[in-house]
């Protein structure tokens, strides 16, 4: 599913757009696969390990939550140029919903968390776009919620946002309430109260095993942790020559910040954290297949 060969360049903006084509193509796969098997698969979500949250991704969506650090961007398909890093403003025009944790935040009661909606949310999307504001309170079970909405004397919806209180709550922003805004709302949860918890705490862990052998460069035990397919069709000549050529990048910091997961396959994505201000950020992607109740590195893509 992952080619083994890299072919990342050094600029950050075709780092970011391969990166995006190869997480893009997994949730094809994986969605086209999920009505196939009968009680192995689960829909396709998208889970942020660093953000502590899973959602559903919406039919012909991506997610990459390397471009801008700490915002998991969804995005059709359809788009030909890869997400901005810069520029959410721009994203939200052409269709893309994005998903970040609220950082003043941390555990609130309900009066805090109202406060914040009023307040902070609601007030700064009425200065940023010169509207006024409309703020629904609601339920999520026992969690605090609440939609806010950018909105002109015309009616016009300007901006869409959902605030969901979890332990570390949770803001999603689209430029309307589209269905992909909705999809990723209503079935967003707290990943460590899901029912896919212990799963997926066994694979972000394989893959964070995986992820220090890299930095490592340990080809020997990259093999260890492969499925029968990896090992039969990636001798160690071929691991320690691919790994070779990665190794300037080997040198940093490697984060498992989150990937596509259908209860049989996990396609994460790898930050490499510049090491100084004169590096470029750069991305990479691991493939973990389940096989009985482990889970084995099925691919990897490092940049070059």
């Amino acid at each position: 599913m992952i080619s083994l060969k890299p072919r990342f360049s050094r600029k950050i903006y075709l780092l970011i757009f391969i990166l995006v084509i190869v997480v893009m193509a997994g949730v094809a796969w994986q969605n086209s696969n999920a009505k196939h098997t009968k009680g192995a698969r689960v829909e396709a979500k998208y889970i942020s390990l660093g953000g502590g949250y899973i959602f559903s991704i919406p039919a012909k969506y991506a997610v990459n939550e390397t471009a801008n650090p700490g915002v998991a961007v969804v995005y059709s398909q359809d788009i030909t140029t890869p997400p901005s890093a810069k520029n959410l403003d721009e994203l939200y025009s052409s269709g893309v919903v994005t998903v970040q944790p609220v950082k003043q935040l941390k555990n609130s009661d309900a009066k805090t968390f109202k406060d914040y909606v009023t307040n902070t949310a609601a007030a700064d999307l009425q200065k940023k776009l010169n509207s006024g504001s409309d703020i629904k309170f609601l339920k999520k079970g026992d969690v605090e919620a609440a939609e806010v909405s950018a909105i002109l004397n015309s009616g016009t919806v300007l901006r869409a946002a959902y605030v969901l209180d979890l332990p570390q709550p949770v803001m999603v922003v689209a430029k309307e309430k589209s269905d992909a805004f909705k999809i990723v709302s209503s079935n967003l949860e707290d990943l460590h109260k899901t029912n896919l918890k212990s799963d997926i705490t066994l694979a972000a862990q394989a893959a964070k095993t995986v992820a220090d052998m890299l930095r490592r460069q340990d080809a020997s035990g990259i093999k260890g942790k492969g499925t029968s397919d990896f090992n039969k069709n990636v001798s160690k000549d071929q691991l320690v020559a691919n790994l070779s050529s990665s190794a300037s990048f080997l040198n940093r910091s490697i984060t498992v910040v989150g990937g596509s997961y259908n209860g049989q396959d996990f396609i994460l994505q790898l930050a490499l954290e510049p090491k100084t201000k004169d590096e470029l950020p750069a991305s990479g992607v691991l493939s973990l297949s389940k096989q009985g109740q482990n889970w084995k590195l099925n691919g990897f893509q490092l940049p070059q």
